[in-house]
């Protein structure tokens, strides 16, 4: 069987007269073929259109592959066929992945492990003695698009100070984010509190020179969760996942960008000026944080609080 196999396998006879001669039906040919080789004789008719694409297309993977057959050729394959196939034929990919480089940052959070976690061993019990921030996705026109919302909220005080939407997740979205915080937080008490701590999760964004850089001029002390462990930051998956479930009908009758985040805007603006929440003795975020402001510039205990200082 495996001298008739070579047989037709280089093309000196075909299979009717392999069979005739070895005296095999063509069923019992076929039934005894490696599993491979039927695999490899079903899209025989596939090689050449495969080997055309990727001469012409170095730098073309699997699924630009597939898409061109459907496109060129008007030929219909899996994904994972294909990429068997490839194997199969010693067809090799001449493109690159590029490995993604890790950042300075990154390679000392890392080293640091768990104690980048400040926030986790700090003892916050008034407003803007520490932020929290993190991404998350919005799907809106019934799941036909995505967008991202990235938000830097007070832990204790749970005002949205700054908050970001963008079509693509970047560094720019957390910045973006961060400084609108900073201008809120100067609005309501002149200056960003010395000592404040700045918590997010070791992500590309977060990690970036840029956010990095503009929170540190501002005297912001960061703080990272440890990877892979979210529950570390509640208070942003808490608010997120309220935001989605109340408001996912809305998302789905919307359809552009752009009435996404003029509705996202209106909603984070409800949260701080209108919801009341039961963790602040059922008080509104804004009129809490504004009312604990103003009743600390009455008291001598202002002097603990480094934003009165001149």
């Amino acid at each position: 069987m495996e001298f008739a196999r070579n047989e037709v396998a280089a093309g000196r006879f075909s299979i009717n007269r392999i069979c005739q001669l070895c005296g095999l039906s063509k069923a019992t040919y076929y039934h005894h073929r490696h599993p491979n080789e039927r695999f490899e004789t079903k899209y025989a008719s596939v090689k050449a259109s495969v080997k055309r694409i990727i001469k012409y297309n170095g730098a073309y993977g699997v699924k630009r592959i597939k898409a061109a057959l459907k496109t060129d050729y008007h030929i219909l394959i899996g994904r994972d066929a294909l990429n068997r196939l490839l194997k199969l034929w010693g067809l090799e990919l001449k493109r690159k992945i590029r490995k993604s480089r890790v950042s300075l940052i990154k390679k000392i959070l890392l080293a640091l492990a768990d104690r980048t976690n400040l926030l986790i061993r700090t003892d916050i019990t008034e407003p803007l003695r520490a932020l929290t921030s993190d991404i998350t996705e919005i799907y809106y026109a019934n799941g036909r698009h995505k967008a991202y919302l990235a938000i830097h909220k007070d832990v204790f005080g749970q005002m949205v100070y700054g908050s970001a939407i963008k079509e693509t997740m970047d560094a720019n979205i957390v910045i973006d984010s961060l400084s609108k915080a900073k201008k809120r937080i100067k609005q309501l008490v002149g200056k960003i509190p010395k000592n404040m701590i700045c918590h997010q999760d070791q992500g590309s964004q977060y990690t970036s020179y840029e956010y990095v850089d503009a929170a540190l001029k501002t005297n912001l002390i960061l703080s990272y969760s440890t990877p892979g462990a979210p529950t570390e930051n509640p208070g942003q998956e808490s608010f997120f996942g309220r935001l989605k479930d109340e408001n996912q009908t809305e998302f789905n009758e919307i359809t552009n960008f752009k009435e996404l985040k003029r509705f996202i805007n209106k909603r984070i603006n409800y949260y701080n000026k209108r919801r009341i929440h039961t963790s602040l003795n059922c008080q509104r975020p804004e009129k809490f944080t504004k009312d604990f402001i103003k009743k600390l510039s009455l008291s001598e205990d202002k002097k603990r609080f480094s934003f009165f200082r001149g």
